[in-house]
């Protein structure tokens, strides 16, 4: 069963992603085309795909923090749930392998770790990266663009399968781990 964090992103973010992809693929379709349009509507699609990304990863948190706060007697509840969400990376940080690892490490193992356990999860932070970098660029109209990174529409439906394909992975670790703590299922 995944966790309410995992459905959310599958009932609700996934399909507002899916709208903004369809209309990123109708400006590229336009005739004659408005590149102008097209990636403005690209540079839309990251900050989106990164926040939603970043509200799963910060959602998930704060649910395996208060099921573990939920086994803590109750006059000591505050103090543990006040030090999960202390200087909570994901508040304000991009949603990157450092940062998350910053913030899920605090449940006593090695994210990181246990992301690399599965080979593929190689490849999807590899695009977690590149969309970060991409993030930033759009985000704060800058420049110089990333190199070797283009902004496509296949490029964002890449980075979309990968996010999701983490969520997925991170759920499970997150599931395996409070198990193993609490020693009963989490969700």
């Amino acid at each position: 069963m995944p966790s309410a964090s995992l459905l959310r992103w599958q009932t609700d973010r996934m399909p507002s992603l899916a709208e903004i992809d369809t209309q990123c693929a109708a400006s590229l379709a336009l005739a004659p085309p408005n590149p102008r349009l097209a990636e403005e509507n690209l540079r839309g699609y990251v900050v989106l795909l990164s926040a939603h990304f970043q509200a799963f990863t910060r959602d998930l948190h704060r649910e395996a923090a208060q099921i573990v706060v939920s086994r803590v007697r109750p006059s000591l509840q505050p103090l543990v749930q006040a030090q999960f969400a202390a200087h909570r990376v994901l508040d304000h940080g991009n949603p990157n392998a450092e940062n998350i690892a910053k913030d899920f490490d605090r449940f006593g193992f090695d994210l990181k770790a246990k992301l690399a356990a599965d080979r593929t999860n190689a490849l999807r932070l590899q695009h977690l990266a590149a969309l970060n970098k991409w993030r930033n660029v759009a985000a704060h109209h800058s420049t110089p663009l990333p190199p070797g990174i283009p902004l496509t529409l296949a490029s964002m439906q890449t980075w979309r399968v990968a996010c999701d394909e983490l969520t997925s992975a991170l759920d499970g670790i997150m599931y395996n781990q409070l198990r193993k703590l609490l020693r009963r299922k989490p969700w």
